[in-house]
């Protein structure tokens, strides 16, 4: 085992204009890693946990954008400045044989792999079938069994033949997502007049999936998030979510595209709002300077995730995107003051 070694390039510009009332900054980047340390997949019968080891090359590319703008209006003081980051990575080299391992695996519970590595593709992403649809009746059913020697009934998932060899095996799986972010971006507004200052920041990305594990419906005994109630009841209900059954013969919770959600988001993480007495009031008091304030954390989400958070944490470079149930960030408000005697 030795370091990894890590070749990169940069160029970038700043400028500033009018003086230095608007910025502008940009970078481009391209980074080539050698020898990449990670830990070695091992099957679970060694008994032991996996080694670290130098398994292969692997390169990121990306762009980087700044702009703020400050300006003062009589009384008024204003400032904005807006961050956004492009960045797409490629496994050149896994160091294996094949040049593709699976790395996460649920088959105690029929879900199978789901996170997978291959060369020449984003490094990891999330691995499963396609899906044509719901089956909305027996005709529709049968007729999906006939080809392709499944054992569907109406209101299970139709997979997809992708190597069209008329059956439904583990060679059909393919990507069907990718927890990293294409762009993640900010902002940040700040404000002030005669003693009023406000302050909000905005963070955001695009371009991400989330593998939505914490929710199956084949499970029996288990509270259920409201969109269940969208689940396939009849004919034309829903092409999307099948059936509940906890016998599911057709394996519909398998990994598909079933768990896959957008995972993009906009979130007002602070907002602040203050004042700052003024000071012949607060000399009173012998005070020098104060200034009281409302602060919020988490206040407003915009996204098009129906799990708990759409900031799901991650255990590691393998589990990124994963939603395993995790607990959602807290919105906190306070109030406090800033006092200086």
């Amino acid at each position: 085992i030795k370091w990894e070694e890590s070749e990169q390039i940069d160029l970038g510009f700043d400028a500033r204009f009018f003086n230095s009332r608007l910025s502008l900054g940009f970078d481009y980047f391209k980074k080539k890693t050698n020898g990449m340390l990670m830990y070695l997949p091992i099957p679970d019968y060694v008994g032991m946990s996996a080694p670290m080891g130098n398994v292969g090359d692997m390169e990121n590319w990306g762009l980087e954008f700044e702009l703020g703008f400050k300006e003062k209006f009589g009384d008024v003081n204003i400032s904005a400045t807006g961050n956004a980051s492009y960045l797409k990575n490629k496994l050149v080299k896994l160091g294996n044989a094949s040049g593709e391992t699976i790395y996460e695996n649920a088959g105690a519970s029929g879900v199978g792999s789901y996170v997978k590595a291959k060369n020449g593709d984003v490094f990891p992403y999330f691995y499963g079938f396609k899906v044509d649809g719901i089956a909305q009746n027996k005709a529709q059913a049968d007729a999906y069994n006939a080809k392709y020697g499944q054992s569907a009934q109406a209101g299970d998932v139709m997979f997809r033949d992708l190597n069209n060899d008329g059956k439904i095996t583990d060679d059909d799986k393919t990507k069907i997502g990718k927890g990293m972010p294409d762009w993640t971006y900010g902002l940040t507004l700040n404000a002030d007049w005669k003693g009023l200052d406000v302050s909000l920041f905005f963070q955001g990305t695009i371009g991400n999936d989330i593998f939505d594990f914490s929710q199956r419906g084949d499970i029996p005994a288990m509270n259920r998030p409201s969109w269940i109630l969208d689940r396939w009841i009849g004919e034309g209900t829903s092409n999307s979510l099948p059936r509940m059954t906890n016998k599911n013969p057709n394996s519909n919770w398998r990994s598909s595209e079933l768990y896959i959600k957008d995972g993009s988001f906009l979130r007002l993480r602070t907002a602040q709002l203050g004042y700052t007495i003024p000071f012949q009031l607060s000399k009173k008091a012998s005070i020098q300077r104060l200034r009281v304030f409302v602060s919020a954390e988490n206040l407003i989400t915009l996204t098009g995730y129906n799990g708990f958070d759409p900031e799901v944490a991650s255990g590691g470079y393998t589990t990124i995107g994963i939603d395993r149930g995790i607990y959602p960030q807290s919105r906190t408000i306070s109030v406090g003051a800033n006092i200086s005697f």
